[in-house]
């Protein structure tokens, strides 16, 4: 009795065009609501890109604080204050657009030298005594590193942001060498303004110690609450930055395709009401033409069930006599619409003059797999791989594929190839330039300070000139360096026989500039039990490197201050020792020494780039290395070569 109660029921027209509208709607619905979480997800990501933009321009500005007060730290720290500080600060804001203030500050928090002092009549002001400024200078202090405070009201008026890098002399604290970028130079430096009227705005804000957030600019047609936004925080800072989507994507902005969904739905269900109510005849009339369909298909109703690609069977001219409902799919037809039709109906016409159908070949009984463009009915294409066969009974059986995605893959992939080509092209001429534009005039200056070093004779030039020449050194090594890992990056291996103590001399004669160098005894011991073969420039760079870290971080205070280099080659490799009594490091020292920019001690001049180097280089040869250090002792490193001597010889 329930089972017939059931059937009655699926048999109702009304309940059946329920179903039908449920489903219908259903599913439009979802659709529009996965529209709404793409829209959404694409405003994000433009936000995102937007927000990437700006950090980098915050973090030009960050730099350039964190260089001129690391720049006038180092030389407070090593040469005392400057008796000339308004030259050194006007030549440093010269040089970074972006800072408007310098200051120095003693050990009491007592501004003691400011500039430009006009406009800015702070000296004298402690800053340690100010409920304002206090917070942010006592955080840099605990840090014992570079700190940026604010935004924060100035003293001299406005607002802006303060970053101070602490100054220790024997692990006292001494002061501070600050920089000042007022609030609008930041703005300006970032291009923004209240009044801008664009896709985007902003809210700048101080995050106070209690997580509360103090507002010093907001874009004028900022509507809280907003849709989208992202939060800029930078490191070694106490603000942020909100970037605001101005457009609102709320669910009406796809009501169209809901509403579209409810009247297909509606429709759907209208039509699935009058179809089940036509009278029997209909029905009877149905199941003759289905019996009819499924005998005249039935040699092809396997394929037909299973298979994922289109199928065709023509006769020798061409003609469309059977197809799969996958290939209509493809095409954009029915099945009927493509019975009758011939292959030219459904390749591209100018493609075929190009590249003829090969009908003969067909009929030889070869296969041929080949590409198509192919047009749909609606007049779009597709590209499609065929491979098509003769079948026993003469007609042509061709299995249709859509390799659409794969060729615009291929192209993108091609694409990206010359652009990455492009780049190595651009690359290469920028290491070019930085080695012939940047270090010739580098060398000029270090010739014209050599000889006023050697003409005067006042002890006060010859300290400052001797600063000059030591910080033009530093940057020529730094511009060595950088030159170095692009060529790394981008130059192939060049296999070539190694004369190691040929490259440790010219190693040595490289590095007599090296403070000390010649206070130290350098000890080689090199065994060639196998001619070496491997790339002569860079086993250069990792000698130069090790070779210069062993006599910069030496220890002067001992007997005998040494370094001591042993070589080992064999068919198989060469072992690189290179020892030295110097100062040592931390057990917990060693995981960062191969970091970009990382310094064993600030004592040292050094770019805190040359390890990571020997890191990149040594894995493009695929050698390794191992360091052992003790703290005051001295330190080992281990380096392992594959000997490449089949290679270069080939």
């Amino acid at each position: 009795m329930k089972v017939s109660q059931k059937r009655s029921l699926f048999n109702h027209p009304f309940f059946v065009a329920f179903i039908v509208f449920l489903l219908v709607f259903l599913l439009s619905q979802y659709l529009t609501y996965q529209r709404y979480l793409l829209l959404k997800s694409k405003e994000q990501n433009k936000i995102a890109n937007h927000a990437i933009e700006i950090e980098e321009k915050l973090q030009l500005v960050l730099n350039q604080s964190f260089a001129v007060t690391k720049t006038l730290g180092f030389i407070v720290e090593n040469y005392g204050i400057p008796k000339d500080f308004d030259s050194i600060a006007d030549i440093m804001l010269e040089s970074n657009k972006y800072i408007d203030v310098l200051e120095l500050v003693n050990g009491n928090g007592e501004i003691t030298h400011v500039y430009p002092l006009i406009g800015n009549e702070v000296k004298g002001f402690n800053i340690l005594e100010d409920s304002i400024g206090k917070s942010g200078a006592i955080t840099t202090i605990q840090r014992k590193d570079f700190f940026t405070t604010g935004p924060i009201p100035l003293k001299q008026g406005g607002a802006g942001f303060v970053s101070r890098m602490p100054i220790f002399v024997n692990d006292t604290f001494y002061g501070f060498t600050a920089a000042i970028v007022k609030l609008p130079t930041l703005l300006n430096a970032i291009q923004i303004d209240s009044s801008q009227i664009g896709p985007f705005s902003y809210q700048l804000s101080k995050v106070n110690p209690d997580k509360s957030e103090s507002v010093f600019f907001a874009s004028e047609n900022i509507a809280p609450p907003y849709v989208h936004s992202t939060a800029i925080d930078m490191y070694n800072a106490e603000w942020k930055l909100d970037v605001i989507s101005n457009e609102k994507i709320t669910f009406a902005t796809v009501a169209l395709f809901s509403i579209l969904g409810a009247v297909l739905s509606i429709l759907c269900a209208f039509l699935t009401w009058q179809f089940l109510r036509l009278p029997n005849y209909l029905s009877k009339m149905v199941h003759q033409k289905t019996a009819l369909l499924k005998e005249s298909n039935h040699k092809f109703k396997t394929l037909v069930e299973q298979a994922t690609d289109g199928i065709f069977l023509t006769n020798q001219k061409g003609l469309i006599t059977e197809v799969n409902s996958k290939g209509a799919e493809l095409l954009g037809y029915t099945i009927d619409q493509l019975l009758g039709l011939t292959l030219y109906d459904i390749y591209d016409h100018e493609e075929v003059k190009d590249n003829p159908i090969r009908f003969k070949e067909l009929k030889e009984g070869k296969a041929i797999l080949h590409e198509r463009k192919m047009i749909r009915k609606d007049g779009s294409f597709f590209y499609g791989e065929i491979n098509a066969k003769m079948t026993p009974n003469g007609s042509l059986l061709g299995i249709l594929r859509d390799i659409t995605e794969r060729k615009e893959a291929r192209k993108i992939l091609e694409r990206q190839n010359i652009e990455l080509q492009k780049t190595n092209s651009e690359l290469d001429s920028f290491v070019y330039s930085a080695s012939h534009e940047l270090r010739a005039p580098l060398s000029s200056v270090l010739g014209l300070v050599h000889i006023m070093l050697l003409e005067e004779n006042k002890p006060e030039i010859n300290l400052q000139l001797n600063m000059i020449q030591q910080s033009i050194k530093r940057l020529d090594n730094f511009i060595v360096d950088i030159i170095e890992y692009s060529r790394n990056k981008h130059v192939g291996v060049k296999v070539e026989p190694i004369n190691f103590t040929i490259l440790i001399e010219n190693s040595m004669e490289g590095l007599w500039y090296l403070e000390n160098t010649k206070k130290l005894s350098i000890h080689t011991d090199i065994k060639d039990k196998a001619e070496f073969w491997s790339d002569r420039k860079r086993v250069s760079i990792l000698l130069n490197n090790f070779i210069s870290n062993a006599i910069k971080y030496h220890d002067l205070n001992k007997d005998a201050p040494s370094i001591w280099i042993n070589i080992t080659t064999s068919h198989k490799e060469a072992v690189v020792q290179i020892k030295d009594n110097g100062i040592g490091m931390e057990t917990e020292q060693l995981d960062k020494i191969f970091d970009m920019f990382y310094r064993v001690s600030s004592d040292v001049m050094g770019t805190g780039i040359g390890l990571f180097i020997v890191k990149e280089v040594l894995y493009k040869l695929n050698g390794s290395i191992e360091v052992e250090s003790v703290l005051g002792e001295g330190s080992l490193f281990t380096l392992k070569l594959p000997n490449e001597s089949n290679s270069g010889k080939s």
